[in-house]
């Protein structure tokens, strides 16, 4: 799988990921969450997170498209 750009917001501000490459999909939904989680502290309790990025994960192959968007995560 190539590269896939992670976009969502914070408290209004945009951000982006890029978790690298690999065919893993457990593998990249774990960094993904990881990152979030040390990036922003405040979503460590939110407990929906492995859910939405999942579904974003799956959205974006569906669509093949390049770039996950799981919107806000405030």
């Amino acid at each position: 799988m190539n590269d896939m750009q992670v976009n969502y917001q914070v408290s209004g501000n945009p951000h982006t990921y890029d978790p690298g490459a690999t065919e893993d999909l457990g593998e990249i939904t774990r960094k993904i969450e990881e990152h979030l989680r040390r990036s922003h502290p405040e979503l460590a309790g939110r407990d929906h997170l492995t859910e939405k990025i999942a579904d974003g994960l799956l959205n974006a192959l569906a669509g093949d498209n390049t770039s996950i968007d799981l919107g806000d995560l405030s």
